[in-house]
């Protein structure tokens, strides 16, 4: 107000003198505040700063372009779909920071969950080490103490199978965008031996927990998860708190780069275009293949079935606890869902989805193939019964000829060759041959399931 009183005024020399001297200390104080919110944000992001609720972690960037070729390494975990997350976030980072990805084999059947670096590279060492396993492990003898020696490990062992990513998904589109190498013995002193590596050419990074860090592009969303305090997941253990990375945080000079787990859908935040296509791309290629033996077995089963899209799918999640825990809802809902789409009312006989109508309101005896973990889904005790009296024309991979998943008998362990991988690509084939329904229902929160839904928008399109 008093501004503009003071330019409305005829102004005199010194009157003008005076008004100059004062906006030009408004503007001074203006172009000050400015530059020192700058300095704080800035100095901010570069802080290490760490408390309970919040952490944002950022380096100083180097223009200069490594001459010498860099490589990215991860400690894959958990599950197979879990697994192919770590494998994707691995794939865009490698991508973003111009480094070689060390991909580790996949890992089926029952897979240790996170642990720490020095436990985690412990177990998968000793596990993709090629070495006499039949002998090492076999079945204990009373009297021999050496027999027992390797008891937890060799049960690990048994109930773990090894193959290279390469079997279930085709990573050739990716060639011209992400260089990536096999690693197929997860052993660091393997790892430096064969890439010629000095102590000093690596840093590990070190997780302090399973969601340790989030990776975010944006620096202005960074610094707003910071103040809320909002950088926590709510996972089925409860709540994690994460550190916020900004990219820069991985831009580093040593040759390699071994970080630990980087599970997370979430785990990269992205907003560049270039990197959102990328990652599209990614994501295409690691559809599961169908050229290969398992995909022979899975399209033997779908014909069998009357072909592509003429039954309806469920894929249901019971096996591990929190999916147990809420089996009758998800029963429930799968069930009214499903009358929903198909209709309530019955037929005389089993009916197929025409393939050449979009009519899908066939009834409730309408052909559904159900893909589930649980281990007798129609026994006599089963949770799944309620399912099989409303739609009674079911199917599941048990009610199935054992011939047609003979393509999968000469699938062997990459590290113990006279191991078969059979039961334990089990599972992929259940839920692929589910992803060929006309529609599908999937459970809520199983990141398996969200993939599957995936491969159904892919393998049948609407």
């Amino acid at each position: 107000m008093l501004l503009t009183r003071i330019v409305n005024k005829p102004q005199s020399a010194h009157g003008l003198i005076r008004f100059t001297k004062s906006k030009a200390f408004i503007l001074f104080i203006l172009a000050s505040f400015f530059l020192l919110s700058h300095i704080i944000i800035h100095f901010r992001l570069k802080l290490h700063y760490s408390s309970a609720t919040a952490t944002v972690i950022g380096t100083t960037i180097k223009t200069n372009q490594f001459q010498q070729e860099r490589y990215l390494a991860y400690l894959p975990h958990s599950g197979l779909s879990n697994q192919r997350i770590e494998l994707a976030n691995a794939l865009l980072l490698a991508y973003m920071l111009k480094r070689t990805l060390l991909i580790p084999p996949a890992f089926l059947g029952n897979v240790f969950g996170w642990m720490p670096r020095e436990q985690l590279m412990d177990h998968l060492q000793w596990l993709t080490t090629p070495k006499p396993f039949t002998k090492l492990c076999q079945r204990p003898t009373p009297g021999k103490i050496a027999t027992y020696v390797q008891r937890s490990r060799c049960e690990e062992y048994r109930n773990f199978g090894v193959l290279s990513w390469s079997d279930l998904h085709d990573l050739s589109p990716l060639s011209p965008y992400i260089q990536y190498r096999f690693q197929d013995v997860m052993s660091l002193e393997t790892i430096q031996k064969q890439l010629n590596l000095s102590r000093d050419d690596i840093y590990l990074y070190e997780d302090a927990q399973l969601y340790d860090w989030r990776l975010y592009e944006n620096t202005t969303q960074a610094i707003e998860i910071l103040n809320e305090h909002s950088n926590y997941v709510d996972s089925f253990g409860g709540r994690r708190y994460y550190k916020v990375l900004l990219p820069q945080h991985f831009y580093r000079e040593e040759k390699l780069l071994f970080l630990g787990g980087v599970f997370g859908s979430t785990r990269l935040n992205i907003v560049d275009p270039e990197l959102k296509t990328v990652y599209q791309k990614i994501t295409r290629a690691l559809h599961y293949r169908l050229d290969t033996p398992l995909g022979m077995t899975v399209q033997s089963i779908v014909d069998h079935l009357g072909g592509k899209g003429s039954f309806m799918s469920v894929h249901f999640r019971t096996g591990d606890k929190p999916f147990k825990k809420e089996l009758p809802t998800n029963l429930q809902n799968f069930v009214k869902n499903m009358t929903e789409i198909v209709g309530s009312h019955e037929t005389d006989s089993c009916v197929d989805i025409p393939l050449d109508s979009d009519q899908i309101t066939v009834g409730k005896k309408v052909k559904v193939y159900i893909a589930t973990d649980h281990k007798d889904p129609k026994g006599k005790s089963s949770d799944l019964l309620p399912w099989f009296r409303e739609f009674p024309c079911t199917v599941t991979l048990g009610d199935l000829p054992g011939h047609l998943l003979s393509p999968l008998d000469d699938l062997r362990d990459m590290v113990s060759p006279s191991k078969s991988l059979k039961r334990f690509l089990i599972p992929l084939v259940d839920a692929m041959v589910a992803a060929h329904g006309r529609d599908i229902l999937t459970t809520p929160r199983s990141t398996f399931s969200k993939y599957i839904e995936e491969l159904h928008k892919a393998w049948v399109p609407q």
